[in-house]
Parts: C-alpha cells; sequence; structure tokens
C-alpha cells in the first residue's frame, strides 16, 4: 500500500512537473501565429485609424502579425459579440470604443456583456466631441442657441446613428441649453458630416478625432468642445461649459480587450507591450495629430474600473436624454 501511495505521488509530482513546463512553454511562445483585431466599425474611420497605427507597431513588438479586421452593424455591437464568442486564447482581440459602455442603456436584447464575457486589457486613448457648425453657420454656443430659440422645432442636426455617444450628447446638450432641435440619424459620422457640409443641418456633434481633418481644411468649423477643460490638443476651442452649460462632457475613448477568460498570463504581455508602443514618440506624435489623447500606462485592473464607470456615466446620460433604439 505504502509503495503504491509513493509510485502515485511520483506519477503526480511528474504530470505537475509536465503541466508547468508546458505552461511555462506557452508562456514564452505567445504569440506564436498572427493575432486579429477586430474593430466594430467600418474602414477609414477613427477607430480604424487608431486601431490600425496601434497594429502595426504593435506587430513589430510581439513579433506576429496583427491583422485589422473590420465587422461594422449596429454601433459597434456586431463586432464585440464576435470577440466575446472567440476562443480565449489571445488571438481574438477587440478594438472598443465608448460605445462598449452604451450599448446596455440603450439597447434592449444584446447577445452579450462587456462586463462578464470580455477582459479589459488597456485603454488606450480617448478624443473629445466637437461641435461643428458650416463656415457660415453659428460662431459660438450662444450664437447656435440664440439661432435654434428663434424658430423652435425648426433646425435639425446630424447624428452619426441612433443610440450613438455623439448622438445621446447632443440630445443632452439641447435640453441642458433647453432648444428644440431634431435629430436626422445617418448610417456612421462620415455620411453625418457629409449631410452637414451640404448645409442639410445647423450643426453637428462629432469626436475631434474624426472631423478634425475637415476642421483644419475649413470645410467644418469647430466651435466648442463637449468637454470640462480646454484640450491641450485644441487649445483654441472654447468648452461647451464656458458658455454657462455645465455638464456636457462626452467624446469617444479606445480600449482593447480580449475575451474573459483569457489566461493571465496573456493579458499581460498585451498590457505590456501595448503600453511600449504607446510611450514611442514616432506613435504619440500620430496620435496626438488625430486629436487623440493617448494613454501609456493602463492596467487591466484600472481599464476595467474606467469601463464601470463609464457605464454607470452612460445610463445617466442616456436616461437624461431619453434617447431610444428599437
Amino acid at each position: 500500500m505504502t509503495k503504491l501511495i509513493k509510485n502515485l505521488s511520483w506519477c503526480l509530482a511528474l504530470g505537475w512537473g509536465i503541466l508547468s513546463s508546458y505552461s511555462a512553454l506557452a508562456q514564452q511562445n505567445y504569440p506564436d501565429k498572427p493575432i486579429t483585431l477586430v474593430v466594430p466599425y467600418a474602414p477609414a474611420g477613427s477607430a480604424d485609424v487608431f486601431a490600425r497605427i496601434l497594429s502595426q507597431e504593435l506587430g513589430k513588438e510581439l513579433g506576429q502579425s496583427i491583422i485589422v479586421n473590420n465587422q461594422a452593424g449596429a454601433a459597434g455591437n456586431v463586432g464585440a459579440a464576435l470577440v466575446a464568442r472567440s476562443p480565449s486564447d489571445g488571438y481574438t482581440l477587440l478594438f472598443g470604443t465608448a460605445a462598449i459602455a452604451i450599448a446596455p442603456s440603450v439597447y434592449k436584447n444584446l447577445n452579450y456583456d462587456a462586463e462578464k464575457d470580455l477582459q479589459a486589457i488597456a485603454l488606450v486613448g480617448s478624443s473629445p466631441a466637437l461641435v461643428l457648425t458650416t463656415p457660415a453657420g453659428p460662431n459660438t454656443i450662444d450664437q447656435l442657441i440664440a439661432q435654434v430659440k428663434a424658430q423652435p422645432g425648426v433646425y435639425s442636426y446630424a447624428a452619426s446613428g441612433i443610440g450613438s455617444a455623439t448622438h445621446i450628447v447632443a440630445e443632452y446638450f439641447n435640453q441642458k441649453a433647453n432648444i428644440d432641435a431634431f435629430a436626422v440619424p445617418y448610417k456612421g459620422a462620415g455620411p453625418a458630416k457629409q449631410g452637414l457640409m451640404s448645409d442639410l443641418h445647423l450643426y453637428t456633434f462629432e469626436t475631434a478625432s474624426s472631423a478634425i481633418s475637415l476642421v483644419k481644411s475649413g470645410k467644418l468649423k469647430a466651435i466648442a468642445l463637449a468637454t470640462d477643460q480646454r484640450s491641450p490638443l485644441l487649445p483654441n476651442v472654447p468648452t461647451i461649459a464656458e458658455s454657462g452649460i455645465q455638464g456636457v462632457s462626452a467624446g469617444t475613448w479606445n480600449m482593447v480587450f480580449a475575451p474573459e477568460k483569457t489566461p493571465k498570463f496573456i493579458i499581460d504581455k498585451l498590457n505590456v507591450a501595448i503600453n511600449k508602443v504607446l510611450s514611442n514618440p514616432i506613435v504619440a506624435k500620430k496620435l496626438h495629430e488625430l486629436v487623440i489623447d493617448i494613454n501609456a500606462s493602463s492596467t487591466p485592473m484600472s481599464a476595467e474600473a474606467y469601463l464601470k464607470s463609464e457605464t454607470l456615466r452612460w445610463k445617466e446620460l442616456v436616461s437624461f436624454s431619453k434617447v431610444k433604439t428599437n
């Protein structure tokens, strides 16, 4: 009996040793094939551009290709659900936006739960929302409010999708400013900006990273930032708060996710690599030109905490703005 127990102990120790060696080898070898980074929006948008800048340098850092896969639809929910259902092996990641935090408050039947089905790796950057008009439109928030109040219910604003961050913050602004303007929804930021440039609307809210090229070219005019403080990246653009309307603070942020239950060593390795890439001055310069405030010190824990706080914040904004989706 004693001999049997000794043999069993030896077998268990051997098995444990083999498993430990395999685990150590897996950690050392990851990644040993290309990684897919899902961007839940169409190509050429601000999230896609950011993801491609990051993926190119991240691939070099990890020694493997990062393949960007655009999976647009349902305000980012199609791509998010795809990653949530993917294997937890570190080879399918999500380049998420603030839409992840908004979705639970505006969509009744989501087929994923971000806090349960996704694991945050790093909060990589953010970009504030701008209030945009045409070159001939209002020059200030006060002028915009006065123009709408002079003819209630006449003016419209372009919305880049029902339930999008910019749609919600626009409705929130309208109520805080006590103005009556109606939304005309478009399928994305690009068409919404085109509608504004065609003089079909008085204004729109759009992220700075998406609109900055049109502002610099003079095709659109940025009259305010939807932030509490001025951005050092756009120091000459005043905030909405400077006009006396407090609390209209929104934009978008970007966070890299993996499916839940992805091994900790993979999450940690990706986090370190991402922060190293974002610390690169060349990468930082490219992103700053897109009015993206980068975060090169995020941890998985701090990213998870930020997601939870943002989900609560957007729930309050959605409730106040009364934005509804089907």
